[in-house]
């Protein structure tokens, strides 16, 4: 059971699309607005500083199409958000957010995903974590 922040308390943990705290797999490559690889969402009530160190063991150069603040990742249409491309460079592995903080916005239900092209699917793996505040100063 996870522990209860209160007022003003933060904690770190681990991205919340990340199974037990294990790496994350891009395995989406946008054939459609859905097809993305969630990384992480923020819950109500909270803000989280995001650490996301990715890693390419292939012996290609991987673009990684980092999406943030998503505001819908179930639409056909396209996501209403920043997406950045970063190439990951082959066999190395690369912090792409470092302490950017994210709060939920409206109803979307994941706030960073990512994509690769059809033929860098797999290739990449997500670790990192959070620092999850709570507090009404900070909103």
């Amino acid at each position: 059971m996870p522990i209860q922040l209160n007022e003003q308390d933060s904690r770190r943990d681990h991205l919340s699309a990340a199974s037990s705290g294990g790496a994350i797999s891009v395995d989406a490559d946008y054939t459609n607005a859905a097809d993305v690889t969630p990384i992480h969402h923020v819950t109500a009530g909270h803000v989280d500083s995001v650490w996301v160190q990715v890693h390419n063991a292939s012996a290609h150069n991987v673009t990684l199409s980092l999406v943030l603040n998503p505001s819908d990742d179930t639409s056909t249409s396209a996501i209403d958000s920043v997406t950045t491309d970063v190439i990951i460079p082959q066999h190395d592995s690369l912090w792409v957010l470092q302490g950017d903080s994210f709060r939920l916005r409206g109803s979307n239900t994941t706030t960073i995903t990512g994509y690769v092209d059809a033929a860098d699917v797999g290739r990449l793996k997500i670790t990192g974590y959070v620092v999850r505040t709570r507090g009404t100063s900070i909103y």
